[in-house]
């Protein structure tokens, strides 16, 4: 056999196998552990649930932070407070802010002179303004349902050795393909992964735009890195190689906006992509010790995955190249072929599967089933070409300064 039919075997059967494993342990998890809670679950004294501080770190979000805003007002839940985290934004984020502070007397505004980037500014609010139990960060476009709270803190009275629950963002704006495609991602892939990680015992990121956190934990792993471009992956694994565990909660809904166009979902993408180079060169002291061998499948899945982008993006170069200046081609090509019509029939039925576990959530995301089959060569493309273009960054680069961040451009005003 040539390698380039070893690399093609890889490049079919690596996506395949990891499609059946998110299928089935997805499948398992809404069976057995997702419960629609109903109101008698909750029924609580005020004084059983723990107090709550939200922290929402803005950067120049000026167009949406009034929906967020608008919605963390309505919260059902007995005893939480709003902070604020203006990161030395240019625009008028923080008047916008101070017109719902004046309003609400568990708003506060929290103004940074100089741009810290996310991390370093999450760190100054839990060290000066937090004095809860439980923090929960969600970002600036992240409208929070009003039981979210409750989900997210629920899991907390029952685990005393859970450091982090990550909520289910759902992607709200839908009207171009791009839109489209990561409507159906953050479900049938995002979802799903997330559902079957916890089933497998170990979760690869708590999803930045909505997450609970016990506040000793994080003070206690020193908060969050400003060394990483993804500061949301670092502090999962680090919470979970301090012994702690980390949940993902479906019904904790926070309707998220996802990149509008080609340019910033590529510069998003890139930026995921370096964090899990980061990942990889910070984290890969896990196998020192057998203490951690829980997240060793987690690392190596994520490496094989790194290695399918490679062995994607170069193979099929080198049949572009072949096939236009060469007499016979060589490498791996892009056009379907069997292969393609294989990957997009088990992609339907993942997206089928992540339709009926998520139908109570997101009742409109059956519309988007005809995307699918297109989903999976523009995520294999994209997410690919972003792995080979940030490796000599991510692998090479320091990482000082990584942390810094510029928020994606903003379209239009949500609306709540």
């Amino acid at each position: 056999m040539t390698i380039w039919k070893v690399i093609g075997w890889y490049v079919f059967a690596y996506p395949l196998a990891m499609s059946i494993i998110w299928i089935s342990a997805g499948i398992y998890f809404g069976l057995r552990r997702e419960k629609k809670r109903s109101e008698k679950d909750f029924q609580l004294s005020a004084e059983d649930w723990p107090s709550v501080t939200i922290l929402v770190p803005c950067h120049n979000e000026e167009v949406n932070i009034a929906a967020t805003s608008a919605a963390l007002q309505f919260l059902d839940y007995p005893d939480y407070r709003v902070i604020f985290i203006d990161d030395a934004s240019t625009d008028g984020t923080a008047n916008v802010i101070r017109r719902f502070v004046e309003q609400n007397s568990n708003f506060h505004l929290l103004k940074l002179l100089e741009n810290q980037g996310k991390a370093n500014a999450l760190n100054i609010a839990v060290s000066i303004a937090v004095a809860t139990s439980i923090t929960v960060v969600i970002d600036a476009d992240t409208i929070l349902l009003p039981d979210a709270l409750k989900y997210l803190v629920y899991p907390y009275l029952k685990q005393p050795r859970l450091g982090a629950v990550t909520g289910n963002p759902i992607s709200i704006n839908r009207k171009n393909i791009i839109e489209k495609l990561q409507a159906a991602e953050f479900s049938s892939i995002i979802g799903l992964i997330k559902r079957s990680q916890r089933v497998l015992g170990r979760v690869l990121t708590v999803t930045g735009a909505i997450t609970a956190y016990r506040t000793e934990i994080l003070k206690e792993i020193g908060g969050f890195s400003p060394y990483t471009a993804t500061e949301d992956i670092d502090i999962t694994w680090r919470i979970q190689k301090n012994f702690y565990e980390v949940w993902f909660v479906p019904q904790a809904v926070g309707l998220i906006q996802s990149p509008a166009t080609l340019k910033e979902y590529w510069k998003q993408r890139k930026r995921w992509a370096l964090g899990g180079w980061h990942l990889l060169r910070t984290h890969k002291d896990i196998f020192k010790s057998w203490q951690w061998r829980y997240l060793y499948p987690i690392y190596i899945d994520f490496v094989l995955g790194y290695m399918w982008a490679f062995c994607f993006v170069f193979s099929t170069f080198l049949w572009i190249a072949s096939y236009l200046f060469f007499p016979y081609s060589f490498g791996l090509s892009p056009i379907p072929a069997w292969y393609g019509a294989i990957l997009s029939f088990v992609g339907v039925i993942q997206m089928t599967v992540a339709v009926f576990l998520n139908y109570s959530y997101d009742k409109n995301l059956w519309k988007e089933l005809f995307w699918v089959p297109w989903y999976f060569i523009f995520f294999f493309a994209f997410g690919s070409l972003t792995v080979v273009w940030t490796a000599p960054k991510g692998l090479f680069g320091s990482l000082v300064g990584t942390g810094k961040w510029k928020s994606p451009k903003r379209f239009k005003k949500q609306k709540v």
